[in-house]
């Protein structure tokens, strides 16, 4: 099941402070379906002065965002606001591409206007703004999800009892032979990719719950497509999961139908 995503940043209002890479793996991982789901963002737009944008302006070109220059036509106000909310409005109305979830970048209040609109159309409207405007009523009364960029900026929780830095499992090579110590070297570096994604997935878990390692293993391939459990040491998902409860950093059972469940976050 594909789910399409239409991201709008103002530039002007959060360049300073927006790292793409993981505003990008939040909106993934801030998903609490565990259901088999491809993200994809189909539309990426920056409007704004792109004199603001000199260090966010290399991560823009390497996500493909279309770049909209919107000059000051009176005092400190441009017309990013205006530009952004026309272009959402004729997805909406044009539904090429049809859009599941509009996520807007900015401080600025008056992109509560079409963010009214888009869920009065039933589409799902996620904002993504400084701490502290988080609270504001006209924010909240807009959107169905409020990410705040201070926990972007400095990546998702921090590992309180997952510390992931361990030596990536040896491969069994013949250390006579170059070839096999080149490829032991990529598979053990595709184990480090593979606890690392897997760390980053279960620290924005809900402790209190039960999860699906099938779920589990569908988000971190969204956050790095060209993961693949089985070009690892481990395998399995299974295998990497026991890793991580042999180290006592979680629990897990089979549920009735046999799938494999994360039960305690916050073993000891």
């Amino acid at each position: 099941m594909k789910k399409f995503i239409a991201i709008y940043i103002d530039l002007e209002n959060v360049a300073g402070i927006l790292d793409l890479d993981v505003m990008i793996q939040d909106i993934i991982l801030e998903e609490n379906k565990e259901d088999s789901e491809d993200y994809v963002f189909a539309v990426k737009f920056a409007c704004g002065n792109t004199n603001s944008i000199t260090k966010l302006r290399d991560q823009l070109i390497n996500y493909n965002f279309e770049i909209r220059e919107a000059p000051h036509i009176t005092g400190k106000k441009n017309r990013a606001d205006l530009i952004i909310s026309l272009d959402a409005f004729e997805k909406l109305y044009l539904e090429k591409p049809s859009i599941d979830r509009f996520v807007f970048v900015t401080r600025d209040s008056d992109f509560s206007v079409i963010m009214d609109v888009l869920r009065k159309y039933g589409k799902e409207v996620w904002l993504i703004t400084q701490e502290g405007d988080e609270q504001r009523p006209i924010f909240r009364n807009c959107t169905d999800n409020i990410i705040v960029i201070p926990r972007i900026k400095s990546s998702p929780q921090t590992e309180k009892h997952m510390p992931l830095k361990q030596k990536p499992t040896p491969a069994k090579i013949d250390t006579n032979t170059n070839e096999n110590i080149e490829e032991a070297t990529k598979t053990d570096g595709k184990d480090k990719m593979a606890k690392e994604l897997f760390m980053k997935v279960l620290v924005r878990l809900d402790p209190s719950e039960k999860h699906l390692l099938n779920g589990i293993a569908n988000k971190m391939r969204q956050l790095d497509k060209s993961f693949k459990i089985r070009n690892t040491n481990y395998k399995k998902m299974t295998t990497l999961a026991k890793e991580f409860e042999t180290k006592g950093w979680l629990k897990t059972k089979k549920n009735k139908d046999g799938h494999l469940m994360i039960t305690d976050l916050e073993a000891d």
